[in-house]
């Protein structure tokens, strides 16, 4: 596991589902905690976060960066 601040974690996995866990906030309500999964997957990464509970302290599931332009939280796509 690879402890970073969510924001880098974001970056660094753009367009994938990043599982953490324990989690801990810094002054700035910056999130700090360690990688368990990254998946493309976002079913996965919830199931694996509900296996995990509370056992592990604090977990965290997000998106890495997407720039894909949405609306109204619908993604836009062109062809």
């Amino acid at each position: 596991m690879e402890r970073m601040w969510s924001g880098d974690a974001e970056m660094k996995y753009p367009k994938q589902w990043i599982v953490m866990v324990n989690i801990s906030t810094e002054p700035n309500n910056r999130a700090i905690g360690d990688i368990f999964l990254v998946t493309p997957n976002k079913k996965e990464a919830y199931a694996k976060a509900k296996e995990i509970g509370n056992s592990m302290g604090g977990r965290l599931v997000f998106e890495g960066f997407n720039d894909t332009p949405r609306i109204g939280g619908l993604e836009l796509w062109s062809q």
